[in-house]
């Protein structure tokens, strides 16, 4: 499973763009630990103190990591190139679970932090729509 939080949510149309949303199932909505930053067209989320809220989804098809990963910008041959890396998270809601995450894998440094962690909402109270050709 893969917790999303950025522009793959079902809001931001990021899924039906790569053309795998025929091969996603959206479970519920979580949250994990983690700070998220603005990074101007998309967020990034790092490991850290905070809560990140984003959506929970299965991948039908191992194929789609592929494509998920190209549009991520990760390589995992060569991660510390990469934009995001694909790291597996113990999740706070639903307890008990675990999903792969997209953790931004620059410095956030400068850009900022959204305090509610919740990408969605805080687009929304920007009064911006997300743009869907950007990234996670």
């Amino acid at each position: 499973m893969l917790a999303t939080y950025g522009t793959l949510m079902r809001a931001a149309g990021g899924i039906e763009q790569l053309g795998v949303a025929d091969r996603i199932s959206f479970v519920q909505a979580c949250q994990f630990a983690g700070v998220l930053y603005d990074l101007g067209r998309f967020p990034g989320a790092v490991p850290g103190d905070g809560t990140v809220h984003g959506e929970l989804v299965r991948l039908h098809d191992p194929q789609v990591w592929a494509v998920l990963d190209r549009y991520e910008g990760y390589d995992p041959e060569r991660e510390g190139d990469s934009l995001f890396v694909r790291r597996r998270v113990d999740l706070r809601e639903p307890s008990d679970q675990t999903a792969w995450v997209y953790w931004y894998n620059g410095d956030p440094t400068g850009h900022p932090r959204v305090a509610s962690g919740n990408w969605a909402a805080h687009v929304r109270d920007d009064g911006e729509a997300p743009d869907d050709s950007s990234i996670d």
